[in-house]
């Protein structure tokens, strides 16, 4: 059968087991609220602080519609849709129209978005403090700090020119006053000074400033960028999107931190792209005029040609009818000729555009040879008529052919002149780009939603990181999940031991005459130091809690820890226990001489042994901070029984610690401290020995090797996880036996109020609190 697997006390959860659960986090929230709070404060109030730094970024839009060309009025078009091509939008390929640079670079020049000129402002600061700020009212400075903008500067920067090694380099310019200023290079050394108004012309460095409104000294960024590079700033400013799918609605959009600018730079762009979309079908219409026009001529002449051939002819034969097979090899010849004359004619404006191999001409190519050979076969049907006959009717369908050629080309010519005095264009402007009222950019709500949640992300990693660097432990079911450290209970805090040991010292007597020496058998003198004269205040500084206040809710809490207490060391059988703690300030002689004066009250006979021999701090709870103790009796000077001495509590006695020793360790190692406590473990029903803490010295481990069980006493938020582990390491290495552990000065969310310190002074002098 297979038995569960029990972890040693104090072994910490493998890593496989220390799952993160809910609970866990919950808890570390709530033992540092305070730093959560602060951290996710702090975030948002930056995230705000930068938000509202950044410049307001408006958005300028404007619509249009872009048409599928009208085939009747293309001829390339129409031929597509004779050989069965569909007319298409083409929205995309408009769009990546407006983004070039013809179309964009116009923009460019008229708005002079090659020249950049910004103030020097101070990072955060200058954008919250240009806010508040009157344009033309130039603010004082902050902080003395003149060079920076804080707003209300304005600056009309018309003309920069600068060589092509500085083409975007940032130049300083520096308002002098007076209408006067100065401009600078990156390294600092002055290129030009002039007068607001003018123009200076230094060689190929010109600039011309139309208005500065500025405090003298305030700097201003100026920057005259490759017009190349304008041009793509420009492109990557502006946003342009199809509203929708083929639906020809196209939407572009202008951002900027100026309002009005991003209006006007808009409808700019709109304009100068349907005024290029215009004069593109002007082009393709002139084209085809100049062709038209360079082609009228020649079929004037093929005409007046033919038509003197057919009278010549007609001359020398005399006027004779056409016999009804001719009449029927004219009309069939006249047909496919005016049809191959037409495809020659597409074929020749097709060519000025594609390369033969393309397939438009192809199809076209491929119609010809059709239309060939169906005339081959006529040719051939027609081939026995007589020769005069035949000849007659081919000279009157030349005539005929070239009458219709010439009188189609007339038309057309006429057609597209009327189309180019009249030719909008397939783009239409629905709507044009508006002054915007509110900006789109920064989000300030979402910026600030998401400063607060980072706050939290950042609050609950710092909460992490300080439960991995510290690893405080501040709550028994804590402590027994990760350490199987098994725990008798917890004792709340007790504002009442604290104000009564502060009143305790109010009242205390001096302490004695330093440097006090002390003769210990077989050990050397060792004065009480001035930093420890405390420790030598007579028992009134630490009063028993369970006597002075036994209702309050820590002795409730070490009543129930007492009977769980009792319980285990009857079922194990111990008589000695000793009380340690992994580090000082836990508060375990509070908890050892409180512990046992309720199991004394419950008519045990107990005896306390003070076994921190160098603080005595047990002693000092019953009167006992001075005189012979453990230290004498293991210096071999008194016996076990003569180092006894009661507390004035019923059933319950004490070994102080006695006079300072210089070996406290060897002290307790001595065989006579193994010998007074098998004596003490006949004599009473339970020994507690309060000891030193583990991690500062090796006289607890000295006394938990000599005691039956060991009991440790931790404060919440006192040790980290690795110095409880240490210590019951240590603990067990000397051979002591860890039964459980108390946690103490647990902080609840209602501890009941006690007396203040002044009612407490007050009701001790037997006055009306």
């Amino acid at each position: 059968m297979n038995t569960p697997f029990q972890r040693p006390y104090g072994t910490p959860l493998p890593l496989e087991d220390d799952e993160f659960i809910l609970r866990d986090l919950v808890r570390m929230v709530r033992q540092q609220l305070g730093w959560v709070i602060g951290i996710t404060a702090v975030v948002a109030a930056v995230a705000t602080l930068y938000a509202y730094s950044l410049p307001a970024i408006y958005a300028a839009d404007a619509l249009l519609q872009v048409q599928a060309k009208n085939a009747d009025s293309n001829p390339l078009s129409r031929a597509s849709q004779m050989m069965g091509g569909t007319s298409q939008l083409g929205t995309e390929t408009e769009i990546e129209i407006i983004r070039s640079r013809s179309v964009l670079e116009p923009v460019v020049n008229a708005f002079r978005l090659n020249v950049s000129v910004s103030p020097v402002v101070m990072p955060y600061l200058g954008n919250l403090a240009r806010r508040f700020a009157k344009p033309g009212e130039p603010a004082p400075a902050w902080f003395g700090m003149s060079r920076y903008a804080w707003g209300g500067e304005q600056i009309d920067l018309e003309l920069l020119g600068v060589p092509a090694a500085l083409e975007g380099v940032p130049l300083t310019l520096r308002a002098l006053g007076n209408d006067s200023f100065a401009l600078y290079d990156p390294e600092g050394m002055k290129l030009l000074s002039g007068q607001v108004g003018e123009i200076v012309d230094d060689g190929p460095l010109q600039i011309r400033i139309g208005k500065l409104v500025a405090r003298p000294g305030t700097e201003f960024t100026v920057t005259r960028s490759n017009q190349l590079a304008a041009i793509g700033g420009l492109a990557k400013s502006l946003l342009v999107l199809e509203q929708g799918k083929q639906t020809g609605i196209v939407q572009i959009s202008m951002e900027s931190s100026d309002r009005v600018r991003a209006m006007q730079i808009a409808n700019a762009v709109v304009q100068s792209y349907v005024r290029q979309n215009l004069e593109r079908h002007q082009e393709e219409t002139a084209r085809t005029l100049d062709f038209l026009n360079a082609e009228v001529p020649r079929v004037r002449a093929d005409l007046e040609k033919a038509e003197d051939a057919l009278a010549a002819l007609q001359q020398r034969q005399g006027a004779v009818k056409p016999t009804s097979e001719a009449q029927s090899y004219l009309a069939g010849g006249l047909e496919l000729d005016r049809q191959i004359a037409q495809l020659n004619l597409q074929r020749t404006q097709l060519l000025q555009r594609f390369m033969p191999g393309h397939p438009q001409v192809q199809t076209i190519d491929t119609q010809l040879g059709q239309l060939r050979a169906l005339q081959q076969k006529l040719e051939s049907r027609f081939h026995d008529m007589p020769a005069s006959e035949k000849a007659g009717v081919r000279m009157e369908r030349d005539v005929k052919i070239a009458q219709e050629i010439y009188i189609s080309l007339q038309n057309k010519t006429q057609e597209l002149m009327i189309n180019r005095a009249g030719m909008v264009g397939n783009v239409h402007v629905l709507d044009e780009a508006l002054v915007p009222s509110s900006p789109v950019k920064p989000k300030r709500a979402l910026i600030i939603a998401a400063g607060l949640i980072l706050g939290l992300v950042l609050a609950v990693l710092t909460v992490f990181l300080r439960r991995a660097v510290f690893g405080r432990m501040h709550e028994m079911e804590e402590i027994e999940r990760r350490l199987a450290l098994p725990m008798f209970g917890e004792i709340p805090f007790s504002p009442a031991q604290s104000w009564l040991e502060d009143y305790s010292r109010l009242e205390a007597t001096a302490p004695p005459e330093l440097p006090l020496p002390v003769e210990l058998a077989g050990a050397e003198h060792v004065p009480v130091t001035p930093e420890r004269a405390e420790e030598w205040l007579p028992a009134a500084t630490r009063p028993v809690l369970a006597e002075s206040r036994p209702h309050d809710e820590a002795i409730e809490a070490l009543c129930g820890i007492c009977t769980q207490f009792q319980f285990t060391l009857e079922q194990m059988g111990h008589r000695v226990v000793a009380m340690v703690g992994a580090t000082s300030g836990v508060g375990k002689s509070f908890v050892t001489s409180n512990l046992g004066t309720l199991l004394a009250k419950s008519n045990r006979r107990v005896l306390l042994i003070d076994g921190d021999l160098r603080r005595q701090r047990l002693s000092g709870y019953f009167n006992r901070a001075a005189g012979m103790g453990l230290s004498e009796m293991l210096g071999g000077r008194i016996d076990a029984n003569q180092a006894v001495v009661p507390t004035g509590v019923s059933n319950l006695w004490i070994v102080p610690a006695g006079n300072f020793g210089a070996t406290p360790a060897e002290l307790l190692m001595n065989t006579r401290f193994r010998q007074a406590l098998d004596t003490y473990a006949r004599t009473y029903d339970l020994v507690i020995i309060d000891t030193p803490p583990v991690l500062d010295h090796n006289d607890a481990m000295a006394v938990s090797a000599l005691a039956a069980a060991t009991v440790m006493v931790l404060r919440t938020g006192a040790h980290t996880e690795e110095q409880i582990v240490d210590a019951v390491k240590r603990l067990k290495r000397a051979g002591g036996n860890v039964v459980g552990g108390i946690l103490n000065t647990v902080v609840g969310d209602a501890v009941p109020q006690s007396d203040s310190l002044s009612d407490t002074l007050a009701r001790a002098a037997g006055q009306p609190a």
